[in-house]
């Protein structure tokens, strides 16, 4: 059955107000300037590193590359699901294996994964920028620990479990 219009009245400002609250969290914010310095610092000196990087570094500049985006896509979708279920809109019953903490493991790794290459850059490169990157990275993996506690114990199946 098709929603009615009050209805997707009031599903419009659920998910508006979600977006106030989760947009409000430091975790939030300090991801998108994470997000947008890394992205200025990489269409200045990514190219001009690369043509002349070894591999290492050449390495490091594909991880910053593609989890500058991915940490906030992940950490994005843990705050929206745990706040629905905060809110009583989703039924995840277990408290580690859920949708939030899974997110929450992929951002944590992919800021590890982070941190190592941007100081592996700035080691590198010998700009002071690139290990404020790391640092930044450090601190949103702080955050996010303090966040989403348990998000080390998911179990990402496949992948977590030796058994398999």
């Amino acid at each position: 059955a098709e929603p009615t219009a009050e209805e997707m009245v009031a599903w419009r400002a659920a998910e508006d107000a979600r977006d106030e609250r989760v947009d409000a969290l430091p975790l939030t914010t300090l991801s998108q300037i994470y997000s947008m310095s890394s992205f200025e610092w990489l269409k200045e000196h990514c190219e001009p590193l690369r043509e002349s990087s070894d591999l290492i570094l050449a390495e490091a500049l594909d991880i910053v590359m593609h989890d500058s985006v991915f940490i906030g896509a992940k950490l994005h979708r843990a705050l929206h699901g745990r706040d629905r279920f905060n809110d009583g809109e989703d039924f995840e019953d277990d408290p580690i294996q859920n949708d939030w903490n899974g997110s929450a493991k992929i951002a944590l790794i992919s800021l590890d994964r982070s941190e190592a290459s941007w100081r592996v850059i700035a080691r590198a490169t010998n700009e002071p920028a690139a290990a404020l990157l790391a640092d930044h990275v450090a601190e949103l993996r702080r955050l996010t620990m303090a966040e989403f506690p348990r998000a080390t114990a998911f179990i990402r199946p496949g992948f977590d479990e030796p058994w398999r």
